[in-house]
């Protein structure tokens, strides 16, 4: 009978601290996945690859850097401090897991009998235990699920970090972009501000212009100075985020596409990206918790059941004073079974509500998610269909019509059949026009990143017509 209660006892002990349980085998198996993935140099199709640790990070070679976005963006997820964090979180809360699952640790006793019990085989002199408690099962596995469950929570955070993570190079990327573009339209109208102001010293020296025309265009001139002069500390600005949101060396080289952003428009029907972008990971790490907080729940519930305890003590015996007793001797081993009796039904009952009050604090965030992430959608879409809209207008229509009004105003003050103001206008208005463009180009490649970390995957998109 001994010997049943004994085998019964490892038996429980381990099935419960042995077997781990599917939540718990599954995100260990994406954890190593992913971990796998990076040590093979490779990117798994489900997760954004762990970056390598802070002292393993290479530095970006800008001799190699093609100037790329994608090329940022690998460098981004390979050396980022934050994404490195973000990992390391994932990871921490994997080994929370069979921390979770483990028994109490077993108990040795060691007991001296300082007043010896005499018995007939002999003095009792040492005793010796060993025991071992079980909780009620359910208070183990589900606080496994509930551990495996955060774990999962955490893994999709560190996705979502990788989304915005791409959204912030891609931003700091077309800020680049755009100034290196401003600066080139910027220098092509101080240039033709200085041929002109060529053909007006020409007509001054003939009397068919003035002082104050060409201190008009000298003063335009000046300002370009200083806008071109602006633009370099707009550059090193933008250059300094890109480093930081790459994880490279502050001064590192950050050149950028000389190459017009390209204009495209989803492929994919609204109901689909709805979709995806409610299935958000922040959204589904929100989810997870709720569940991992309702296994916390099922754990504290399990407190309200006995803890049984399984043990035994093996008790030394000297020799019998009186010789020839039989069995002279013997040492005594005591099977022993207990049970914590639980008492406090407040306390537990309370632990209970609070975890499934989590739940609900977690489904409702989960809800709210849902409703943003539809309204982030929207807008996300609406800021690229206007982007590409205005990227249209500018570059098929006011951009010619602005380049015709003014060669034509110039012509005609060439031959004094127009006066300075309207042809500086013209110029004017064909130099904003174009940094219109250019801007809304940018806006738009912006827009689509963030369209994109709001799906929370890359969209099929199509060119616009």
């Amino acid at each position: 009978m001994k010997s049943l209660t004994v085998t019964a006892g490892v038996g429980i002990a381990l099935c419960l601290a042995g077997c781990a349980t599917q939540l718990e085998q599954q995100s260990e198996s994406e954890l190593r996945t992913v971990s796998d993935a990076r040590a093979r140099g490779q990117r798994p199709p489900t997760a954004p690859q762990p970056p390598p640790s802070t002292a393993q990070r290479p530095a970006p070679n800008p001799d190699k850097t093609d100037g790329s976005l994608a090329a940022y963006v690998r460098t981004a997820l390979d050396n980022s401090p934050a994404l490195r964090a973000s990992f390391e979180d994932w990871r921490a809360s994997a080994q929370r897991i069979r921390q979770a699952r483990r028994l109490p640790e077993p108990v040795i006793t060691y007991g001296y009998f300082v007043r010896r019990v005499e018995t007939r085989v002999g003095p009792q002199r040492h005793k010796f235990g060993i025991s071992q408690s079980f909780p009620w099962p359910s208070r183990l596995t589900a606080g496994a699920d509930a551990a495996s469950l955060a774990a999962r929570s955490a893994q999709q955070k560190y996705e979502a970090a990788a989304l915005e993570l791409t959204r912030r190079v891609a931003d700091a990327y077309w800020q680049l972009w755009l100034i290196d573009r401003v600066r080139t339209v910027q220098q092509d109208q101080k240039r033709i501000l200085e041929q002109f102001s060529s053909i007006v010293r020409g007509r001054l020296e003939v009397g068919q212009a003035t002082l104050a025309d060409l201190g008009q265009i000298d003063l335009k001139v000046s300002r370009l100075v200083d806008v071109l002069s602006g633009l370099d500390e707009q550059e090193r600005a933008a250059s300094a985020m890109l480093v930081a949101a790459i994880g490279a060396p502050p001064g590192t080289a950050t050149p950028v596409t000389k190459q017009d952003p390209p204009l495209i428009l989803p492929a994919e029907s609204d109901a689909a990206l709805r979709s995806s972008a409610v299935d958000h990971p922040n959204v589904r790490a929100l989810g997870l918790m709720a569940d991992a907080q309702n296994q916390r729940a099922r754990a504290a519930g399990a407190e309200a059941y006995p803890t049984f305890t399984l043990g035994i003590d093996y008790i030394e015996t000297g020799p019998a004073v009186m010789p020839g007793v039989d069995e002279s001797g013997k040492d005594a081993i005591v099977a022993m079974i207990g049970a914590k009796v639980p008492i406090w039904g407040g306390v537990y009952g309370a632990n209970e509500e609070e975890a499934h009050a989590e739940s609900a604090s977690f489904q409702a965030r989960q809800a709210a998610a849902r409703d943003q992430a539809i309204a982030e959608l929207e807008k996300a879409l609406s800021d690229v269909r206007d982007a590409a809209r205005r990227v249209k207008l500018h570059r098929d229509t006011l951009v010619p019509q602005a380049e015709t009004v003014y060669a034509s105003g110039l012509g005609a003050y060439q031959v004094g059949r127009s006066t300075l103001a309207s042809v500086l206008m013209a110029e004017r208005d064909l130099n904003d026009i174009q940094l219109t463009l250019d801007r809304a180009r940018a806006q738009h490649a912006m827009a689509w990143a963030r369209l994109e970390q709001v799906v929370g995957r890359p969209v099929r998109s199509r060119r616009a017509p």
